[in-house]
C-alpha cells in the first residue's frame, strides 16, 4: 500500500518555483509617430477646461486613441464606450419619446449603428423594410432594439477605430466630445496626469503585460521540453507539421520516424481514437513520447501558482482521460506534470493525496527528469 504522506513529501521537496524566463510584457505599438500634431497640441497646455477639451478632441478625433493608451492597459471598457458614446442619461429615463426621439437621431446620422439596428431586428433588414414596418412596431419593440444594438455597436468601434472617428467628427454627436471631455477632467484627472509625465516618450514606450495564466503554463512546458532537449531527445514537431500530421496513429502514420532512434517526442498532437470522454472530441495532448515509433507516453503540463478554478476542472477530465486510456489503450500511459507553489498548501497537499486514489504517480517538473529514462 502506498505511503501518501511519503510519496507527497517527496513531490512537495521537487515542487518549483516560477522562474522569470519569458518576456511577460510586449510593445503597445501605439502609432505615435502618426499622432505627433495630436499630441504636441495636447501637451502645450497645462490645464485644460471641458469646453476646450470638447473642441480639441472634436477637431482631434484621432485623440481618443492617445487618452485610450493614457489611462487603459488596452482600451476603454465597454461601459466606458456606452457612456461616451451615447446620452446614458436620457436612455435610462422612463420617457419613451425622448428616447424615441434619440433613436431615429442615431438611425438618421450614424449609418454603422443604422446597420447595426436593423440587423438587430431582422437578419438583412434593411432601411426599406424598416419603412415599410415601422408602423407595425411599437415604441418600446424600437427602443429595445436600439437597446440591444448599442451593444453590438460598441463591440463594432472597439475592433473598428474608424467607425467611432466617423461619429465624433459629426455635428449631431457634439455631446460625444463634451461627455468624454468632461469624464477626463473629472473622473480620469487629465490635467494632473499631463503634468506629470512626456506625453510622446510615455506613448512612445508604454508596455503591455502578457497574459500571466499563459506565462504560468508555458513556463512549465518550456522547462520540460528542455529536460527532453538536454538529454539528447529529437522534436519532431517541424517535421510532423511538413507532412500535414496533426493525429498520431498507432500503426501505419508514424514511418518519417524510422530513422531518428529512440529519443523522440512531439507537442500539441491528438492520438487515434483517445478523445475527451465527456466531449467525445480528440484530446491534444501538451507532450507525446514515442516508443518504436508510436505514440507511447503522453503527458499533461500544468502550473500553478495559486488556486483556482482550472485545477479542478483539469483534475477531473485528466482522471477520467486516465481511466480510458488505462481501459481502451494499454499500448499508452497517461501523466500529469503539474507543479507550482499551489501544491505547497494545504489544500494543495489534500488535492495531491486525494489524487493518488486516481493515479499511480503525479509528476512535477524534477521528478520527471528524475524517471525520464523509464520512458524509454
Amino acid at each position: 500500500m502506498q505511503n501518501h504522506d511519503a510519496i507527497y513529501e517527496d513531490f512537495a521537496s521537487k515542487i518549483s518555483f516560477l522562474e522569470f524566463i519569458q518576456d511577460e510584457f510586449r510593445n503597445a505599438d501605439i502609432p505615435v509617430s502618426k499622432l505627433q500634431n495630436e499630441i504636441a497640441e495636447l501637451s502645450s497646455r497645462a490645464n485644460w477646461g471641458t469646453e476646450d477639451l470638447a473642441e480639441y478632441i472634436k477637431r482631434n478625433p484621432k485623440s481618443f486613441q492617445i487618452f485610450e493608451a493614457l489611462f487603459q492597459q488596452l482600451r476603454f471598457t465597454n461601459a466606458q464606450l456606452i457612456h461616451f458614446v451615447f446620452d446614458i442619461t436620457r436612455l435610462n429615463t422612463l420617457n419613451i419619446e425622448s428616447i424615441y426621439e434619440y433613436v431615429i437621431l442615431n438611425l438618421k446620422h450614424d449609418e454603422e449603428f443604422k446597420k447595426v439596428f436593423y440587423s438587430v431586428l431582422q437578419p438583412n433588414f434593411n432601411y426599406e423594410d424598416f419603412m415599410e414596418k415601422i408602423e407595425k412596431l411599437s415604441k418600446k419593440q424600437i427602443i429595445a432594439s436600439f437597446k440591444i444594438a448599442i451593444s453590438k455597436y460598441i463591440d463594432k468601434i472597439s475592433r473598428d477605430f474608424k467607425v467611432l472617428e466617423q461619429r465624433i467628427t459629426k455635428r449631431e454627436f457634439e455631446d460625444f466630445s463634451i461627455r468624454f471631455a468632461n469624464y477626463l477632467i473629472s473622473n480620469l484627472k487629465i490635467n494632473d496626469m499631463l503634468g506629470s509625465v512626456n506625453l510622446y516618450q510615455y506613448l512612445q514606450n508604454k508596455r503591455i503585460p502578457v497574459d500571466t495564466k499563459g506565462l504560468h503554463g508555458k513556463y512549465a512546458k518550456i522547462k520540460v521540453k528542455k529536460i527532453l532537449d538536454d538529454r539528447g531527445y529529437i522534436c519532431v514537431d517541424h517535421l510532423l507539421e511538413q507532412n500535414n500530421i496533426s493525429t498520431l496513429q498507432f500503426s501505419r502514420c508514424n514511418k518519417i520516424l524510422n530513422s531518428l532512434g529512440e529519443k523522440v517526442y512531439c507537442t500539441e498532437k491528438y492520438v487515434e481514437g483517445i478523445v475527451k470522454p465527456k466531449e467525445n472530441k480528440l484530446k491534444k495532448f501538451d507532450l507525446i513520447i514515442f516508443k518504436e515509433t508510436k505514440p507511447k507516453y503522453l503527458f499533461e503540463i500544468n502550473f500553478y501558482s495559486t488556486e483556482g478554478t482550472k485545477i479542478g476542472i483539469n483534475q477531473n477530465e485528466y482522471i477520467d482521460l486516465n481511466n480510458l486510456i488505462k481501459d481502451k489503450y494499454p499500448q499508452c500511459s497517461f501523466y500529469w506534470i503539474s507543479d507550482g507553489n499551489y501544491w505547497l498548501t494545504s489544500q494543495g497537499k489534500s488535492r495531491f493525496v486525494n489524487l493518488l486514489n486516481h493515479f499511480q504517480q503525479i509528476l512535477n517538473i524534477n521528478i520527471f527528469a528524475e524517471k525520464l529514462d523509464g520512458f524509454i
